[in-house]
Parts: C-alpha cells; structure tokens; sequence
C-alpha cells in the first residue's frame, strides 16, 4: 500500500493554503518510473503586503519505499531555508504577482512541478490588518449572485447546528471568514473570470469586519441553504457542504454544469478549518474556463486532504465520497 509522503513537519492550520498548483494525474499502484507525480505546493497567504515574507512547502505523493528530492526557484525575492518549507523574501519588489517553481525527483525517475503564485498588494504593513469583507461573501436574502466570476462556491449546511454538528460547522465557518478578505484582495490584480468567488448565506447584513463565527451560525439563511442544496442529488442533511460550478447555484440549469462537491459531514472536526482553507486558497486563482482545471482541482484536493489526514485511515478511505468532480448533464 502506499504512503503518502508528506515534505514537512505537523501541518499548521494557518500555513496550509494551497495558492496554485499544476494539474495532477493520478498515479496507479502499478506506475512506471515515467509517469508524473501528483505534487501541490502551498503558501500562507495568497497576497502579502509590502515588504513582506511568506512561508511555502509542498505535498508529494510518492510510492512506499521511494525518496523525493525538492529544488525551488525563483525569478525574483530570496528562497530561504530547508526544500520542504523555505521562507520566501518578496521585501523591495513592487506590487503584483510573482512565482516561485518547485520540482520533485523520486529515487525512480519520476518527476513533477509545480507553480506558487504571491501577490504583493500595495498596502504596506503585516497581514491580518483589518479588510472590508468583499460584498460577495455573504449572501444576503433575495440578493443575486455577482456575474462574471471563474467559480462560484457555497458553504452549505445542511441543517441547523446540534451538539453533534456544532463544531464541524463552526471551523468551516472559520475558514471561510479567513480567507474572504484574501480572495477579495486578489481581484486587484487577478481578472474577475479567474477567480473563485465564496457564498456564506446569512438572513442579514453582517455589517462591517470583523464577523465572527458564532454570529454567522446565528444567522445563517438555512432556507436558502436548503434551496440550494435541492438542486442536486441525494437529501444532504447534514454537512458542511462545500458545492462549486462554473455558474451561480441559484440559476436556473447550473446544477446540471460541471461541479466539485465536497462532503465534510464526517471529517473529523479538527480537520474541517484547514480543509476549507486549502480550498479556498487554490480555488481563488485557477482558470475555471477550462474544464480540466475543475478535475485537477478535485484531484488536488483528494491529495491534500489525505495528507491532513495522515495516520487516520477513515479519511484515505473515504476521500472518493467526500471530494469529487461531477460532469455536467
């Protein structure tokens, strides 16, 4: 049986975001020496100030017994610091966005790459400044979807929260609120049809940053939720629900489009917030209009994933029914 391999340390929940990663093929038990292997890398943030550094590290699935050696380059800034999780030094470069490359080499042969992509705002000082929240991350009752975005994707609970479900619902609610303001930043420098746009229904205006988890489980729009979640196949009662398509939910025919579905109803709880990160992270900076993107966006998801989840069998187990693209009708 395989491992999956991990290039670093215990995963932080806020060093987990995948920014931009290279199509992924999956790799058969049987694999040649030649064949690609499935890589994503990931930085903290999608955007950094001016100035600023940002930590990088790479995922690597690799068959049991073999090794993989990492080599990371960049045009522009300073790489610092082991393969596995180098700091990358963006200080004196202006604002936009910039990429650094990572290649692995297995002890047979294979080889993979993979792109990070930064984006240097214009704003000086630390991340975690306080943003207002882009306008389309709640959304809001008898409002309509914004146009002209690559993706469009719903947190949707499938009920209101019980002791059971509480704090799953809670850390998905938390992830998506980390990362709106990033999402909305992107848009800056990133054309509106290539970014991901991310829907919180609420039954009102939150009002002005910073909005915090509870308050959103008490106003969550579960009605709308509901009507939403009608639209696609199964009861889907419980949740988190993470459903994408390439057009908003609400309109009529998208469900019958291409769509990633992604049931976190049995992820374990502690997990939950940097399974909604990640997505969040690459989601906001592919090429929805291909729809292979979609596919290797699943796939990505079904490695990382089972990374987070290494050591838990009930998660490489099940990640076929809690991560899948879905081809359109």
């Amino acid at each position: 049986m395989r491992r999956i391999a991990e290039a670093g340390s215990r995963i932080a929940a806020a060093s987990l975001l995948l920014v931009w990663a290279s199509c992924l093929t999956p790799r058969p038990e049987t694999a040649r020496a030649a064949d690609p292997l499935p890589i994503a890398c990931s930085a903290e943030w999608p955007t950094v100030a001016l100035g600023a550094q940002v930590g990088l590290r790479v995922f690597v699935d690799a068959p049991s017994g073999e090794r993989v050696r990492l080599a990371w380059e960049a045009p522009v800034g300073r790489l610092d610091g082991p393969a596995a999780r180098p700091r990358w030094d963006l200080a004196d470069l202006r604002p936009g966005t910039y990429a650094a490359t990572v290649r692995a080499t297995s002890t047979s042969g294979a080889t993979a790459e993979c792109i990070v992509r930064v984006t240097v705002r214009a704003d000086p000082g630390s991340r975690g400044e306080p943003a207002r929240e882009t306008g389309a991350a709640f959304l809001l009752p008898d409002a309509a979807e914004r146009a002209g975005y690559g993706l469009y994707s719903y947190l949707l609970l499938g009920a209101p929260p019980t002791d059971g479900t509480r704090d799953r619902y809670a850390q998905a609610v938390s992830g998506f609120l980390a990362m709106i303001p990033e999402i909305g930043r992107l848009e800056a420098h990133v054309p509106r049809q290539s970014l991901n746009v991310a829907y919180v229904p609420v039954d009102q205006d939150p009002g002005p940053p910073p909005v915090a988890a509870p308050w959103v489980l008490a106003h969550y729009d579960h009605a709308r939720a509901r009507s939403l979640l009608r639209t696609l196949p199964g009861s889907l009662r419980v949740g988190p629900y993470i459903v994408s398509t390439l057009t908003p939910l609400s309109r009529e025919g998208a469900a019958e489009g291409p769509r990633l579905f992604q049931d976190l109803s049995r992820v374990p709880p502690h997990l939950v917030s940097a399974w909604v990160l990640e997505f969040l992270n690459q989601a906001a900076q592919e090429r929805f209009w291909e729809e292979r993107s979609g596919r290797a966006l699943a796939l990505r998801m079904r490695l990382t994933v089972g990374i987070l989840g290494t050591g838990l069998p009930e998660v490489r187990k099940a990640m076929d029914d809690w991560v899948a693209w879905l081809p359109g009708k």
